[in-house]
């Protein structure tokens, strides 16, 4: 069984992995017709050439967007950066505790109802008061759920199947100790 300190993940660092998931898979839908462009454009007509350095420059960044909103605004992608344990026994489950960003306590045990609470997200207007967010309960994700495991150079990433997290991101350098179960 493995054990990992308390970590959080960066957007930045969600976002990365998933385009190096993204490309292989989708990644020719958009080299295709920009090269296509290009490659008329050098023997036929010079305006394709103008063709593909619009798509480059006004189709991919609206792609990015759509990427963006379409992956990044959803509850999985905000769970998989907030701060968190997590236990790894390989073949059977993942379990994952959200922490209090603000808490540097290593162990959680859920009792004190401040400690499982988000800030309130501060508004320009002083009079409006928001309620605190609640941070999202233990959950446990069986190996079944699990489609493969990869590693970078900074992560282990876990790729997971169904309407919860796409894949969890757990950084190398969280990992505290190998315990024999």
């Amino acid at each position: 069984m493995k054990k990992t300190r308390p970590f959080s993940t960066t957007s930045g660092d969600y976002l990365s992995v998933l385009i190096s998931l993204w490309l292989p898979r989708y990644g020719w839908i958009i080299i295709v017709p920009i090269a296509l462009c290009a490659a008329l454009g050098f023997v036929f007509d010079e305006r394709l050439l103008l063709v593909a350095l619009m798509l480059l420059f006004i189709v991919v960044p609206m792609l990015m967007s759509f990427l963006y909103t379409y992956y990044m605004l959803t509850p999985e992608a905000r769970r998989a950066v907030l701060r968190k344990e997590v236990e790894i026994a390989d073949g059977e489950y993942i379990r994952l505790t959200y922490l209090n960003p603000e808490s540097q306590e290593t162990e959680d045990d859920g009792n004190n109802k401040d400690s499982r609470m988000l800030l309130p997200v501060a508004g320009k207007d002083s009079r409006v008061k928001s309620a605190p967010l609640r941070l999202p309960p233990p959950e446990t994700i069986q190996w079944t759920d699990v489609l493969g495991v990869r590693s970078t150079s900074r992560f282990t990433v876990y790729l997971l199947r169904g309407p919860r997290l796409m894949f969890l991101l757990v950084p190398h350098a969280a990992f505290i100790r190998e315990t024999l179960a």
